[in-house]
């Protein structure tokens, strides 16, 4: 790509010379000394990444561009772990929050704003009357364990994907009280076999489930078959089926994996994308459902608080007016197609699967070996100005065609020159 189109309003700052990591180096120092892990996010942390060749502290952003704190320019397909569905510093983002701002932040009584962005919610989701808003995703689907619960007189769960890190979900990682470990069954739905293994365990011990609380993979698209399948058998055993929506939720459709999949849940668990990157989540479904959660202790002091609330309300707004879903996938299917014939035409093993507006990188099925293919690519991305994660990466409103193009072409430059450098590494 020559310097002209390098040039480009939309395209990231050429990075001359050596990647300059200096303050960014000089803050991990410190976030090492006073953070514990580094990052508030386990996702966000530099191992994550490409260390010593990747940014580790990012100051501002506009659109899809961002800026890390030594002044460098890039891409971001990161977008804020798929919240900022509208890019950084979207009008109906910062529109709301300045003018919202002389009123409040919290009130000690409930304002009018809890009940219009329930309503704008109830408008967007299928199956949804009653809303309880939250404010992470561990949050909401935390709440729908404790709601399903109630609603059947079960306490056995099945867990389908990540659903926060709360006890009930994280069952088997340090700290947590081994004798939850009883009441929780992790399944996989990475392979075609895993489904059987999902419809069976349903089967077998559908007397003793709440549910089935899913979050759908991003290493390939479920067939709405299985998933009309699932609803069904579900359904026989009395166990409810709730979609972990933070991330698909206003992504795969304006109605989510619910509409995309055309599969009823008996509610849904929403986060990221409800407020484009303010902290919201939400629960949302029927009211004979939704009702109940008055019965139980679920409560939280900031979810209503006010600016979360009006910015959920103006961007869903704003989603209902546009054609952001159609772009997302255009874009997103593009990105795909470009890379995965780069990577054919070069013998890379590199290819991007998955759903379109959730691109997913993948080398090897191995992890570990996808981890260590992956990290080199991830830094000779990050040195031509594209950020990326290292599987799961999301197109947002704000990409534009040419963002994508060089992005391809990129990719195309990073895999030729690793594959150029391969013998001398496996020699080392």
């Amino acid at each position: 790509m020559d310097s002209s189109q390098r040039n480009h309003p939309s395209l990231p700052r050429p990075i001359i010379g050596e990647m300059k990591l200096d303050y960014s180096n000089r803050l991990l120092a410190e976030a090492k000394r006073l953070v514990p892990g580094v990052s508030q996010s386990m996702m966000k942390k530099p191992e994550m990444f490409a260390p010593g060749a990747f940014p580790v502290f990012l100051a501002r952003g506009q659109g899809t561009l961002v800026e890390d704190v030594d002044g460098q320019q890039y891409i971001d397909f990161i977008c804020g772990l798929g919240a900022n569905m509208l890019g950084h510093n979207h009008p109906d983002v910062v529109g709301p929050i300045r003018r919202h701002l002389d009123e409040g932040l919290l009130h000690s009584l409930p304002t009018p704003v809890e009940v219009t962005a329930a309503q704008a919610l109830v408008d967007m989701i299928p199956g949804a009357e009653m809303v309880r808003f939250f404010k992470t995703g561990a949050d909401a689907t935390s709440a729908a364990v404790r709601l399903a619960r109630y609603l059947t007189g079960r306490e056995r769960i099945i867990t389908v994907g990540y659903n926060g890190w709360h006890d009930h979900f994280q069952y088997d990682t340090p700290g947590v009280p081994a004798a939850l470990a009883a009441l929780t069954q992790r399944m996989p739905l990475f392979t075609v076999p895993d489904e059987a293994a999902l419809l069976t365990s349903i089967e077998q011990n559908g007397k003793q489930l709440a549910m089935v609380l899913l979050s759908v993979p991003y290493n390939r698209v479920l067939s709405r078959e299985f998933l009309q399948t699932l609803r069904a058998t579900c359904t026989a055993h009395g166990v409810l089926l709730v979609l972990d929506e933070v991330v698909t939720g206003f992504r795969l459709a304006l109605g989510g994996a619910q509409e995309f999949f055309d599969v009823k849940a008996d509610f849904v668990c929403l986060s990221k994308s409800i407020a484009a990157g303010m902290p919201l989540s939400a629960i949302a479904g029927p009211e004979r459902h939704l009702s109940k959660l008055a019965d139980l202790q679920v409560s939280t002091t900031f979810g209503g608080e006010l600016l979360s609330l009006a910015v959920c309300e103006s961007v869903l707004g704003g989603y209902r007016k546009s054609g952001y879903i159609e772009h997302l996938a255009t874009l997103g299917r593009r990105l795909r197609e470009g890379v995965n014939a780069r990577a054919e035409q070069l013998g890379s093993p590199l290819r991007v699967i998955g759903y379109d507006a959730i691109p997913f990188f993948l080398f090897d099925k191995n992890p570990v070996e996808h981890g260590k293919r992956m990290q080199p690519f991830q830094a000779g991305m990050a040195r031509r100005g594209v950020l990326l994660r290292r599987d799961v990466n999301f197109i947002c409103a704000a990409h534009t065609a040419e963002q994508i193009e060089y992005t391809i072409e990129m990719a195309g430059e990073v895999m030729q020159s690793l594959l150029a450098s391969a013998p001398a590494v496996s020699a080392a």
